[in-house]
């Protein structure tokens, strides 16, 4: 699939072109040149127009035209810079900071085809609803949804707490259908979900992170502690396989316990400034900065995870273990506008440690293990359905490589013909 093919969707998280801001607002500069009112008035001769003529006099409203226009200068620009109306400035902003009303799943949308889920949010309506990884959403309260654009579906699948909504869900081999019907919820998404926090062979730590947001740095900080409680001492495995990014000062605080204070995590080029913004890792009361780490990365790994990835990496912290990550590393802005919406625009490129650019090319890991999405999917179903489990056995079980794989490189074994730990050994919970 081509990188230009597909969105990500991440519906409590907003989506991945609207969290990677950071929390940073743009303050407008006024143009006062001739010739920009002189191309703008052309914008509202057009508006003038089919406010007058247009068949549809309900469509041709200034305010919605106006929109329109605003929408479609945007989505013109790149893939993650857009036009948010009030209503759903409000709705992402809440959700840049985790909290959202919503369905709680993740998901990617390819272009002309339905909404893939790619995660349940634990507890969250999906999940109430039986709704697993790997099922795709083909139309929501009846409407057909493939041609939609990314803002389209969003829309569609958040909306205020307690407002109804019926989905039609395709199974993962697109043979069978089903409808089921669900209440927005007003949920906090943890970054770090129930399952994420365990030990593999009695002392190597395995932690997932689904998303970056406001609370991750704390949500990692109080999971390494009881970690290390529990008897993690050989390394720590952190999964970023599907995290579609998030906030960026989440990201970066959480890159900051595994660092040195002061240490540089990522730089971004601007286009009106000479020098790069340098962005170093801060001070904090838990540092983690000798246990071995392997981080699993796949190809919907973008955004701040990457950044993420790529200063631990770069710093000689961690190892990649999976599939290239996606390659989103546009530095975006959000700009408030007089209406109570916003402009989410790109403002730079974001650079790794060493001055590596991710955009477009993405991070190649140290190990690469291809797995295949179906096989995914299933791990998440699978991990899902047993919390705790991170290999779990059994006729039914779904094989990890990728993560077999980075246990393999915490091996102190290494004159053994096979010293990957076997399944039965893996489970030891986190208390």
């Amino acid at each position: 699939m081509m990188r230009s093919e597909f969105f990500f969707i991440s519906c409590l998280a907003a989506a991945l072109a609207g969290c990677a801001a950071g929390g940073q607002r743009s303050k407008p500069e006024p143009l006062h040149t001739a010739s920009t009112y002189e191309k703008a008035g052309r914008l509202g001769q057009v508006m003038e127009f089919l406010n007058r003529n247009y068949v549809d006099e309900s469509k041709a409203g200034y305010d919605r035209l106006l929109e329109a226009a605003l929408r479609g200068m945007m989505r013109e620009l790149d893939p993650y810079s857009g036009y948010e109306p009030p209503a759903e400035f409000t709705v992402n902003e809440e959700a840049r900071t985790g909290e959202q009303s919503g369905i709680g799943i993740d998901a990617v949308k390819v272009e002309n085809a339905p909404v893939l889920i790619t995660a349940v949010l634990p507890g969250g309506p999906a999940d109430k609803a039986g709704i697993l990884p790997g099922e795709q959403i083909h139309r929501i309260d009846g409407r057909q949804i493939e041609t939609l654009p990314l803002e389209e579906c969003m829309k569609l699948l958040h909306g205020p707490a307690g407002g109804e909504l019926e989905l039609e869900l395709l199974a993962s081999d697109g043979k069978s259908s089903r409808s089921v019907k669900l209440r927005r919820e007003k949920v906090v998404r943890s970054s770090v979900p129930p399952e994420a926090a365990h030990l593999i062979d009695g002392d190597i730590g395995y932690l997932r992170i689904s998303s970056f947001n406001a609370h991750t740095p704390d949500e990692v900080e109080k999971v390494l502690r009881k970690l290390r409680a529990a008897g993690m001492s050989r390394g720590l495995v952190i999964d970023l396989r599907n995290n579609p990014g998030g906030l960026v000062d989440g990201a970066a605080k959480t890159a900051s316990l595994f660092l040195p204070e002061g240490s540089v995590l990522f730089s971004a080029k601007h286009r009106n400034s000479p020098e790069a913004e340098v962005v170093r890792s801060v001070a904090g009361e838990l540092r983690e900065e000798t246990l071995p780490v392997v981080i699993l990365t796949n190809a919907y790994t973008a955004s701040a995870a990457e950044l993420f990835a790529g200063a631990l990496r770069d710093h000689n912290r961690a190892k990649l273990v999976g599939a290239k990550t996606f390659g989103k590393g546009t530095l975006l802005q959000i700009l408030p506008l007089d209406n109570g919406g916003a402009l989410r625009f790109a403002a730079g490129r974001y650079l790794t440690p060493s001055g590596r650019a991710i955009e477009g090319s993405g991070l190649n890991p140290d190990e690469p293990v291809e797995l295949d999405l179906p096989t995914q999917w299933k791990l998440n179903a699978q991990l899902q359905r047993t919390p705790g489990v991170v290999l779990p056995t059994g006729k039914d079980a779904v094989r990890d490589t990728q993560l077999e794989a980075a246990l393999k490189l915490f091996s102190a074994r290494d004159d053994a013909p096979d010293s990957t730990p076997q399944p039965e050994a893996l489970r030891t919970p986190c208390p």
